[in-house]
């Protein structure tokens, strides 16, 4: 097992299992694995079955115990009967769900996706993480103590060539941003929106939390481009 390579897929619906990919694949980096980072549904779902190195699985829950719009297509996939029984016998695989526990079918996304993934053969590497929005450090409660466990296990499988880059150390920017001093037309052209969704300016982002709190908590206030169109929304949205 000497491929020091780790694919990582996200099912995200607001962000936040984005971001949480995002960050499994910097502390992939700072261990010296080569990583990608994809939702599920970008992903290439016929090249999951000849991976021969570790997938790292993040998802969230959307609705009522739904999957997240970008994993749709890839979960529909791997649902098929006529995928064999050991199809994902060489894919070793960790997932790792984030949701909330005052809801009835918490991480049930993540769950599915688990027992679906061990059905066809695969060879989980960890435990299955279940993130909570309910426990007091927030999903940081449980993803935290399993990735430490996640690294434990995937460093004694592939031995660090050279030392844990340091947090002091930053990886290289996955975008560039230019500031304008002219207002420009922020409208997205022929970008398809998904149904349901709204078009709106960001206006405003106040943080919420103390400079010093390790949480990075703000308020934003969007301006519709079409006030006409004002979307229905439920707390927890």
């Amino acid at each position: 097992m000497s491929e020091r390579r780790l694919l990582i897929l996200y099912g995200s619906q607001t962000g936040y299992a984005k971001d949480t990919a995002y960050r499994i694949g910097r502390q992939a980096w700072r261990r010296h694995f080569s990583v990608s980072v994809q939702s599920m549904d970008q992903v290439d779902k016929w090249s999951i079955f000849t991976t021969t190195y570790p997938v790292i699985f993040v998802c969230s829950t959307t609705g009522q115990g739904e999957e997240p719009d970008n994993m749709k297509k890839f979960w529909r996939f791997i649902l098929r009967k006529t995928i064999p029984y050991d199809a994902l016998s060489g894919l070793n695989y960790a997932v790792f769900g984030l949701g909330d526990s005052s809801y009835q079918k918490f991480n049930f996304p993540a769950k599915r996706l688990s027992r679906r993934l061990q059905q066809l053969g695969g060879t989980p590497i960890v435990d299955r993480g279940d993130g909570d929005d309910q426990h007091y450090l927030g999903l940081d409660g449980a993803l935290d103590p399993w990735l430490e466990n996640l690294w434990t296990v995937l460093l004694d499988q592939y031995p660090l060539p050279k030392p844990i880059v340091p947090e002091s150390v930053a990886p290289d920017p996955s975008c560039d941003i230019d500031y304008i001093d002219e207002q420009i037309d922020a409208s997205v052209g022929k970008t398809e929106l998904i149904p349901g969704t709204h078009l709106a300016r960001l206006v405003k982002s106040d943080r919420m939390t103390a400079p010093d709190h390790f949480q990075d908590v703000h308020l934003f206030e969007f301006e519709l481009d079409d006030s006409t169109q004002t979307p229905q929304w439920s707390p927890g949205d």
